[in-house]
């Protein structure tokens, strides 16, 4: 750790939404930046949202001159964590978040990278804009080995195989069993608009259904009660409400904040979702994953996760899904060991980051 006091940084990530898994993520690395003494400015789609929740100074995303001001009076740019390096959601994506470290390198400012996902890179022209932008940087640490394959094969120098800094979350004690935690999400909008343009796409009525009848089926089969656990409190919550209205089996639908989110899974045996962070959240609550999507990110973290996670071919393998992830269950606790010490290395590179300075 850095003995040095005083230090600022900039982080570039994706801070002040409601998407409670981006928020996990920079409180983790607020509080590693905080134990090394650096203070940080963050843009965020939420500033003043975002200087209570974290104790940290917050401005708009859309202030380049506050950027250039945090940035002139900084000593680092942090950039990341979390899947930023991906053009699969959007095309407007990597753009956006690649000008903060040019920004940062016309500043002359040192940078590292922390925590990052690159497996939803999945186009030529963004993989060139990811090699051209990631130079000149002390370090960058990827959350997963297809991550680092892919930077790696770009010629992007110093990558450092890590995992998500959510690892580095303080887990909930164990205080109960017998839950199926479910953690859905709305379908992404098509990539080629703008997500803050138009109306959000909608999960289809037939896929609500299908959902509904999955899940009783497996809280059955299981003999789990059921709790939905929004990791976005609006979006989430509404389509969880949706599924739950169909089941014929009791379910609990959750919005927890912040502060309460690795508490919802203190109890859970196995969770079912379609949110990275929701398997990441119930893993470290010790449980298991049955993973609802195809999304690289999912695919990645489920094969770091081994026979402790599962996916799940469609709504109606759900059940098998589920039963195949709770008898991995005695390989769970080796493998978050694993990854806590993997995660481990964003805090080394955020030392070689500052202590140099």
């Amino acid at each position: 750790m850095s003995d040095a006091v005083g230090h600022r940084a900039v982080v570039a990530a994706w801070v002040g939404s409601t998407n409670l898994g981006d928020e996990l993520v920079f409180s983790v690395l607020q509080r590693l930046l905080a134990d090394r003494g650096v203070k940080t400015a963050v843009p965020s789609v939420d500033p003043p949202g975002t200087a209570a929740a974290h104790q940290v100074e917050a401005f708009g995303l859309l202030e380049p001159r506050a950027l250039r001001r945090h940035l002139r009076s900084a000593d680092a740019l942090v950039f990341g964590g979390g899947g930023l390096l991906q053009d699969e959601t959007s095309i407007w994506n990597l753009p956006w978040h690649l000008s903060r470290i040019r920004a940062a390198r016309r500043a002359g400012l040192p940078w590292a990278g922390v925590g990052l996902g690159a497996s939803g890179l999945t186009t030529p022209g963004g993989r060139r804009r990811v090699a051209a932008a990631l130079v000149d940087h002390t370090a960058v640490t990827v959350r997963d080995q297809p991550s680092a394959e892919i930077l790696t094969g770009l010629g992007v120098p110093r990558v450092v195989r890590s995992a998500d800094l959510a690892w580095l979350a303080e887990p909930p004690d164990r205080r109960g069993s017998g839950i199926l935690a479910v953690c859905l999400r709305e379908p992404q909008t098509s990539r080629w608009r703008p997500g803050a343009l138009g109306a959000p796409a909608r999960t289809p009525e037939a896929t609500i259904s299908a959902l509904a009848s999955a899940i009783d089926a497996t809280a059955i089969s299981t003999g789990l009660s059921t709790r939905f656990v929004a990791l976005d409190p609006a979006a989430d919550h509404r389509l969880h409400c949706q599924v739950a209205n169909r089941m014929t089996t009791p379910a609990d639908t959750h919005r927890p904040t912040l502060d309460g989110l690795l508490a919802e899974f203190a109890d859970v045996e196995v969770v079912a979702t379609m949110r990275y962070h929701g398997a990441v959240a119930a893993a470290l609550g010790g449980a298991t994953v049955t993973t609802l999507t195809l999304s690289p990110k999912l695919a990645a973290l489920a094969g770091d996760l081994g026979p402790a996670a599962t996916h799940a071919a469609g709504p109606g393998d759900l059940p098998r899904a589920a039963a195949k992830a709770l008898a991995g269950n005695r390989h769970l606790a080796g493998v978050v060991e694993h990854l806590i010490e993997l995660a481990r290395g964003n805090a080394s590179v955020l030392d070689d980051l500052f202590g140099g300075s």
